[in-house]
């Protein structure tokens, strides 16, 4: 099918988490769904960023995620190589069979994909978006669809429709992929990062996660502060300092890390870590202090438990961390924005302030809020395209059918 010359019922800008779980809720509901991805990839921070694990799915013994992510991440264990088993924590993938998986999910629920496409502005008509202003190596070309998904993690659509954002920012980083080591000769990570600690580059610790492959194991220690990641030009300046980073600690273990003798970088991210941006000033605004008490919401379409994890030089590189005692739900409001009638946001830029979205932009809450995203936007697409006429009581039923988690922990107080 030709992706330019039609009509959608859903336009989801943005590949990562949120953005393919929005579109494959979408189109499993019957929706037509274009999904436009700036990289050749699905799955964002998550393949293109090396971020792993994917965490955080429950705490204190329960799950407060599940769905149609958990499923998928489940089913790609049971792949040799490709994924560690589920747990509350959050497995640990391989980037290229995630890629795959999520692509080839994504095909089967009927989404059509536009890989290597960058979305450049909107043509507004009294709160509409009537059409998508996009770009590729042909040239500028428009799309449209009665519902739109800002899943680019940016808020790009939000800035381009006019809607209301505030503008945030933490430490980003360049996650690497190490290979070659001889996990037989290691010491455990606690004693890892010691040693790393006495040795190490910038202000952060050493945080290194294990791969399914048992030779290779997933980096998180590079970072920058104040990089402009609205601005190419700041983009390349962090991508350069955060890869010179992972060099220079790459020599660090391989010098003083038994078992990393032989240790090689088999890959940096393509894609710069970036944990904040623009904001969405929605309907509603979650707060730190309503996802620190566990806050429920009437209108919840997630549930989240990740930690405040503000990045940063204070605290001696630690930043702002520390953990939650319960789940705390994500409203439907959170996506949506007074006066811009087809308009939905998913992932990281939903409304939410500083500390909260610390907490609710790891990926596990992302899988969460994509899905009720796409069912929500099939829904408005069935009528005339108002996400805020929504029912949200069909859109909770609909994430229930597929085993989402919205009801608040077991002994919640």
């Amino acid at each position: 099918m030709d992706p330019y010359d039609q009509d959608y019922d859903v336009l989801v800008a943005g590949g990562g988490i949120a953005g393919t779980m929005a579109a494959i809720a979408a189109a499993r509901d019957g929706a037509r769904v274009l999904l436009v991805e700036r990289y050749a990839a699905l799955g964002g921070m998550g393949t293109l960023g090396l971020v792993q694990p994917i965490t955080t799915w429950g705490i204190r013994g329960h799950y407060n995620c599940g769905g149609t992510g958990r499923k998928l991440l489940e089913e790609l264990a049971a792949v040799p190589g490709a994924a560690t088993a589920m747990a509350h924590y959050g497995p640990s993938c391989d980037a290229e069979a995630l890629k795959f998986a999520l692509e080839n999910a994504a095909i089967e629920a009927g989404v059509q994909l536009l890989y290597h496409t960058w979305i450049r502005d909107v043509t507004m008509d009294e709160g509409t978006i009537r059409a998508v202003h996009a770009f590729a190596k042909q040239g500028d070309f428009d799309l449209r669809a009665k519902v739109v998904v800002d899943a680019t993690g940016d808020a790009d659509l939000v800035a381009a429709a006019g809607a209301p954002f505030v503008l945030g920012g933490q430490g980003v980083s360049l996650m690497f992929l190490v290979g070659g080591i001889d996990r037989t000769r290691c010491p455990d990570r606690n004693q890892i990062g010691a040693i790393y600690a006495e040795h190490k580059v910038g202000y952060r610790g050493l945080a290194l996660f294990w791969h399914p492959r048992p030779d290779a194991a997933y980096f998180n220690v590079t970072e920058v502060e104040h990089a402009n990641v609205l601005d190419a030009a700041g983009l390349t300046d962090a991508t350069i300092a955060c890869r010179r980073e992972a060099w220079q600690i790459l020599a660090i273990v391989r010098e003083h890390v038994p078992g990393f003798e032989n240790a090689y970088i088999s890959e940096t991210a393509s894609a710069l870590g970036v944990r904040e941006s623009r904001r969405l000033r929605g309907v509603h605004t979650l707060t730190g202090e309503e996802a620190c008490a566990g806050t429920d919401f009437p209108d919840a379409i997630a549930r989240a438990s990740c930690p405040v994890d503000i990045h940063g030089s204070q605290e001696g590189g630690k930043g702002t961390y520390h953990g939650l005692r319960q789940s705390y739900g994500i409203p439907y409001r959170c996506l949506i924005a007074e006066g811009f009638r087809n308009l939905l946001v998913a992932g990281r830029p939903i409304s939410s302030d500083h500390a909260a979205h610390s907490s609710l932009r790891r990926m596990a809450p992302g899988f969460a809020i994509g899905e009720a995203a796409g069912i929500a936007a099939a829904l408005a697409a069935q009528d005339d395209g108002d996400v805020h006429a929504v029912s949200v009581p069909a859109v909770q039923q609909a994430l229930r059918n597929y085993d989402a988690i919205l009801d608040p922990d077991p002994g919640a107080t």
